[in-house]
C-alpha cells in the first residue's frame, strides 16, 4: 500500500508521550537503510539484511520494469512496531498492516512490527519506494499488483526466485468467480477501493496481483510488458494500450486471466549477481529523546496532525537548540494555513544552523511573499546555498536579489554558478537576467551574446522581440540627435547608434535621405552678410549645399571662419539630406570633413 504524505487526511489522535518516551527503541543502519525496532532484539538487524537483498534485485533491474538509482537520496527509514497495538495509533488504513508515504524530504516504510510481520508485507512496501524513487506513473491496479508480485521474493542460493502462488490473494478469486472488468479495474483508485469496506479492498488486490501475475510471468504477456508500461506512463488508457501493445481486446485479456489464474505456476528463477558481503550493521539503542523525536515525525508522517504539534511543542521546551523541531512546527503551521507561524518557526531553525536546504530555501520563498526585508530573504537563500552550492533554484532568486540590489557583479557571478536552465522559459528567464546584469556593467559584448540566447530560448513573439531589444542595446552606443517635430520646431532627441562609431553626426535627422559627395570647395554662398551655403565641385558636377542654420552643420577640421565669395579648398567631404518640396529640390548640408 503506498500513502503520499500530501494525500494523508488530516486526522486527530491522542496519546501519552511520555509512555512511549520509555519504549526502547534500537536503529539498525547502513549508507542506503535506517531500520528502527520498537524492541532490542536483532530484528532490526535482519530487517535491513533483508531490505538490502531487494534493493540488490532491483538496483540490477531484476523485475525488468523500471531503471532504480538511490545513490543521491537519504537513507530509507524503515519502523517497526513491537505490536500491533503500538502500530495502531500511526495507522492511516484499516486495513493496512504496513505503508509506504513520503514527504518529499524522507521516504518511510511503517510496519506492524519488524518480528512477525512476513518478508513479503516488507516487499510490498519496498516496491511502491522503488516505484516513487525511479518516477514511473502505473495506475493503482498495476502498482499494487506488481507489488504483491514483488512481495513473493525470495533469496536462494542461486538467486532471486519470483512469482507464483500468493495464497491470501488466490484464495479470494474463488473458481467460478465473475472478474470485475478491465475498465472497472484501472479506474479503480486505493481511497475508492478501501472505502468500499475490506471485502471490495480484497477484491481489488486479489485481481491486481492476478493481472500483474499474467502481465510479469505469462509466456504471451511478459516478453511485450515493458512495452505496456511505457503506454501506461503516459496516460494511456487500458483498451487502447492493450490493443497497441498485444493486439487484444480487454474481454481477451480477461479471458486469459481467467485462464492463467486457474492453473498453478512455479516461481521464476532470477539469476542476479548477490550483493557483496557487507560489514555488520551498526546496531544501536535510541536515547529518550531521540525516540521522542521519532515518534513525532511518525505523528506528522502518519497524517496525525494535531497530535504531531503536540509532541514537537513539548520537544521544543525539551530540545531547545534542536532546529529540526522548529522545521516540524513549520511544516505544521503550514498544512494548518498559519504561514507567518510557519515563517516564524523557520526563522528560527535558521538562527539554529538547520541542515536543511529545501526548508531554507521554502522559507525565503515564504519570507518574499510576506513582503519581508530582502536580507533576510538572502539569509535563507545563502543558507540554503551553504548547505547545498548545486541548488540552481535557490541560487538564482539570489541573483535577481542582488541585481535589485545594484550587486551586479555578485548577480552576475551566481548566474554563471548555475547551470542553464533545461526547461525553455526558465532559459529564456536566465539569459535575460544575466543579459540585464551584464548591461548594467556596460560589459555590452558578452550582453550582445546573452540577449541572442534569450532569443533563441524565447516561446513567443513578445519574448523573443524584448530579448532583440536587448541585443540592440548591447550592440549601440546612446547618441543625441537634431529632429524636427510636427510644428517644424527642432529639437534634441536621444537615440542609438553601432557602438564604436566614430563619426556620429547628431545633425543628420531620422527622417533625412541622406547623400555623401568628395570634392572640392569652390564657393561660400551669404545672404546679407550670413552664410548660407557652399558650392562643392565634384566629378560628377556641381553641387550647391544649403546651409539653414550654420550651429546645425557638423564641421570637421574645417577653417575656424568662412569669407563669403571664391575659395580654393581641396578634399572635403560633405554628407547633405536632400529635400523636396513641390517645384523645389534642395541639398541641406549636414555635415562636412576638411582632410588635412
Amino acid at each position: 500500500m503506498i500513502r503520499l504524505l500530501t494525500a494523508l487526511v488530516i486526522a486527530a489522535c491522542t496519546c501519552t508521550l511520555s509512555l512511549q518516551a520509555q519504549d526502547r527503541w534500537t536503529l539498525a543502519q547502513s549508507s542506503h537503510f535506517e531500520v528502527f525496532s520498537q524492541t532490542t532484539d536483532q530484528s532490526a538487524a535482519k530487517a535491513l539484511l533483508r531490505f538490502e537483498q531487494m534493493r540488490t534485485f532491483f538496483i540490477q533491474d531484476g523485475l525488468h520494469i523500471v531503471a532504480f538509482d538511490d545513490q543521491n537520496k537519504p537513507p530509507l527509514r524503515v519502523i517497526g512496531f513491537r505490536s500491533e497495538q503500538e502500530y495502531a495509533e500511526y495507522r492511516i488504513r484499516p486495513f493496512a498492516a504496513a505503508y509506504y508515504a513520503s514527504d518529499g524530504a524522507r521516504d518511510n516504510i511503517i510496519m506492524a512490527s519488524l518480528q512477525s510481520a512476513p518478508d513479503g508485507v516488507a516487499a510490498h512496501e519496498y516496491f511502491h519506494y522503488v516505484m516513487h524513487s525511479s518516477g514511473l506513473k502505473l495506475p493503482a491496479c498495476l502498482q499494487e499488483g506488481l507489488a504483491e508480485v514483488f512481495s513473493t521474493l525470495r533469496v536462494t542460493t542461486k538467486g532471486y526466485s519470483l512469482g507464483g502462488n500468493v495464497p491470501v490473494r488466490s484464495q479470494a478469486l474463488s473458481a467460478g468467480r465473475k472478474w470485475s472488468s478491465l475498465e472497472d479495474l484501472f479506474s479503480s483508485t486505493e481511497d475508492s477501493v478501501n472505502a468500499n469496506g475490506r471485502k471490495e479492498a480484497e477484491r481489488f488486490y486479489a485481481e491486481s496481483w492476478a493481472l500483474a501475475d499474467l502481465l510479469i510471468s505469462s509466456p504471451k504477456y511478459a516478453p511485450r510488458f515493458h512495452e505496456l508500461i511505457s503506454e501506461f506512463s503516459t496516460d494511456s488508457h487500458p483498451a487502447p494500450a492493450f490493443q497497441k501493445v498485444y493486439g487484444l481486446s480487454l474481454d481477451q485479456v480477461v479471458k486469459d486471466l481467467a485462464s492463467w489464474n486457474a492453473e498453478a505456476h512455479d516461481p521464476q528463477l532470477r539469476v542476479i549477481q548477490p550483493p557483496p558481503p557487507a560489514p555488520p550493521p551498526r546496531v544501536v539503542e535510541l536515547s529518550a529523546a531521540h525516540a521522542q523525536y521519532l515518534l513525532a515525525e511518525l505523528s506528522l508522517v502518519s497524517g496525525h496532525v494535531t497530535q504531531a504539534a503536540s509532541r514537537y511543542q513539548e520537544l521544543a521546551l525539551e530540545q531547545p537548540t534542536n532546529p529540526d523541531v522548529p522545521v516540524a512546527l513549520g511544516l505544521i503551521a503550514l498544512r494548518q494555513g498559519n504561514r507567518a507561524e510557519a515563517l516564524k518557526h523557520w526563522s528560527r531553525a535558521i538562527q539554529l544552523n538547520v541542515k536543511d536546504a529545501d526548508i531554507c530555501y521554502r522559507y525565503a520563498l515564504l519570507a518574499d511573499e510576506a513582503g519581508a526585508d530582502p536580507r533576510e530573504i538572502k539569509v535563507g537563500l545563502s543558507r540554503a546555498l551553504l548547505l547545498s552550492p548545486s541548488f540552481d533554484d535557490a541560487r538564482y532568486r539570489l541573483a535577481l536579489i542582488e541585481y535589485h540590489d545594484a550587486e551586479y557583479r555578485p548577480a552576475i557571478d551566481d548566474l554563471k554558478r548555475m547551470s542553464v536552465p533545461t526547461d525553455p522559459h526558465r532559459r529564456y528567464a536566465y539569459w535575460i537576467a544575466l543579459t540585464s546584469c551584464l548591461l548594467e556593467l556596460n560589459e555590452n559584448d558578452e550582453a550582445h551574446k546573452t540577449a541572442l540566447e534569450a532569443a533563441k530560448a524565447a516561446q513567443n513573439d513578445h519574448d523573443r522581440s524584448t530579448a532583440k531589444q536587448l541585443a540592440y542595446v548591447a550592440s549601440t552606443d546612446m547618441h543625441v540627435q537634431l529632429s524636427t517635430d510636427a510644428k517644424g520646431q527642432s529639437q534634441m532627441v536621444t537615440t542609438r547608434a553601432p557602438r564604436g562609431t566614430n563619426d556620429w553626426n547628431p545633425f543628420i535627422q531620422p527622417s533625412d535621405v541622406i547623400e555623401h559627395a568628395n570634392g572640392q570647395l569652390s564657393q561660400v554662398l551669404c545672404v546679407k552678410g550670413k552664410l548660407s551655403g557652399f558650392v562643392l565641385q565634384t566629378p560628377k558636377g556641381s553641387v550647391t549645399l544649403d546651409v539653414a542654420d550654420p550651429s546645425h552643420v557638423l564641421m570637421r577640421n574645417g577653417p575656424s571662419e568662412f569669407y563669403c565669395g571664391p575659395v580654393r579648398i581641396p578634399s572635403v567631404a560633405a554628407d547633405y539630406a536632400v529635400v523636396q518640396s513641390p517645384g523645389v529640390t534642395k541639398n541641406i548640408l549636414r555635415g562636412m570633413t576638411f582632410q588635412p
